[in-house]
């Protein structure tokens, strides 16, 4: 997915995006390539280029963002058009006005993986971990130990969590519930 969309898209569209980084498509592959997840929610868009991975291995993507999130506020990026683009078909995008939307949107959903990239601060990490754990498989993009005190949120969640139920991919933590 990687080469398609820098090739029909370029390399800068990746900016921001877990694909990016050596390894993160394969990351996407080895968590859910032959493990049988139906539907997938992904928190934190952006250009949608996650998403897209997410999408060749599931039936179903829904990604929430936010209405005024970074895009939108950079001037836009047609996100429809570029997973079209791609031939997916499978990804309905909701973007929501704030975190009490985007918990009415994800109590009404049904699935059975879940990607959080939203927002890193500790109160969005814990609470988007809240919203969708129910799934019993959570993927965290930014486990991150580098310094970047930004990132520091999702690293301390995962590592609260209990050891037998994570599995470290580099700058990627994917939890388990037992």
């Amino acid at each position: 997915m990687k080469a398609l969309i820098e090739r029909l898209h370029g390399e800068a569209t990746l900016k921001r995006s877990a694909l990016r980084l050596p390894g993160g498509e394969d990351v996407f592959r080895n968590v859910l390539a032959g493990d049988g997840y139906r539907s997938a929610l992904e928190i934190g868009t952006y250009r949608g280029c996650s998403t897209a991975a997410i999408a060749q291995y599931v039936e179903r993507v829904t990604t929430i963002d936010l209405r005024n999130g970074i895009v939108e506020r950079d001037g836009g990026f047609d996100r429809l058009a570029f997973w079209d683009s791609l031939g997916l078909r499978n990804i309905a995008f909701v973007q929501v006005a704030d975190d009490a939307e985007k918990a009415q949107v994800i109590a009404a959903l049904d699935f059975d993986f879940a990607f959080i990239d939203g927002g890193h601060d500790e109160v969005s990490v814990r609470r988007d971990f809240a919203l969708v754990r129910r799934c019993g498989r959570v993927l965290f993009h930014d486990y991150d130990t580098s310094g970047r005190a930004w990132l520091r949120h999702v690293f301390d969640l995962v590592n609260e969590l209990p050891v037998s139920e994570v599995e470290l991919f580099d700058n990627f933590a994917m939890w388990k519930a037992s």
